[in-house]
């Protein structure tokens, strides 16, 4: 079963929501399935315990029947799943099993800058933020890995966010370190254009704690990161294109995994 809740604040939005949830999922083509076996694969990283996967075309076919299903809504629905016996068959499909898994992969992305402003590294601490999930997406998308977590540390002068993520040995063939790179490098040309760093800037500089705080930059987790925070007023001075493209153009990102060298990732051009 699966819910998808989201809040939407204009009619555009709605109607976004509304084309979102009657989408096709892609399950791919034969024979190999590519989009279910990098599911798969981020699932397998995921866990410490190894994960027995069943007959391949009965979990296709079955996706395949979820695909044609439409969606409800929850104020219309009475009682879900109703075929309580089919569903405990299809757990026997894909379980955690009790013994080890292979040990995964482990790519990490690295952002850091140095600065000796704080209001400057927390404005880049919330674009790195920004570009970690958008990369992290492409990252798992494209290569069926996990992400597994984020970590950030500041000093006096410079802070550095390092993203991990899993990849499964066994179910995705091997993938060179040069194509996760390339893939990075892609996604960050796509999400670092003029007009995308214009909408960042207006949607800090119009954050709101009183009236819309979900939306608004995390303020507990800049507060352990740094033990300061940027109240609207701080975002509405600091958040400007100028300032995002400074921050930018200072940061410096590698991307390696372990027990290999670092491979560096020019974005200054």
């Amino acid at each position: 079963m699966i819910i998808i809740s989201a809040e939407c604040y204009n009619k555009a939005s709605m109607e976004l929501l509304k084309g979102f949830v009657t989408m096709k999922a892609d399950l791919g083509k034969a024979p190999c399935h590519l989009p279910i076996s990098r599911a798969l694969s981020q699932i397998a990283a995921e866990e410490s315990e190894a994960i027995f996967i069943g007959d391949i075309a009965i979990i296709i076919d079955n996706l395949r029947m979820l695909n044609d299903q439409s969606w409800q809504e929850l104020d219309s629905v009475e009682l879900l799943p109703r075929d309580t016996l089919e569903d405990k068959k299809l757990l026997d499909l894909i379980y955690v099993t009790d013994q080890p898994a292979t040990k995964p992969r482990k790519i990490k992305l690295q952002l850091q800058f140095s600065d000796p402003s704080i209001e400057l590294r927390i404005l880049w601490r919330e674009l790195a933020h920004f570009l970690n999930l958008s990369i992290g997406q492409r990252v798992c998308q494209e290569f069926g890995a996990y992400f597994a977590h984020e970590d950030a540390r500041d000093s006096a002068n410079s802070t550095t966010v390092i993203s991990t993520f899993l990849i499964n040995p066994r179910i995705m063939p091997i993938t060179q370190i040069e194509e996760i790179t390339a893939s990075v490098k892609h996604t960050l040309e796509t999400i670092t254009k003029l007009e995308v760093m214009q909408r960042f800037a207006n949607y800090l500089s119009l954050a709101s704690y009183s009236s819309n705080p979900h939306a608004a930059p995390d303020e507990d987790r800049l507060l352990r990161e740094f033990g300061a925070i940027l109240g609207s007023a701080g975002w509405k001075k600091i958040a400007s294109v100028e300032n995002l493209t400074k921050v930018l153009r200072a940061t410096q990102i590698s991307l390696y995994q372990h027990g290999s060298k670092q491979t560096k990732i020019d974005i200054s051009s």
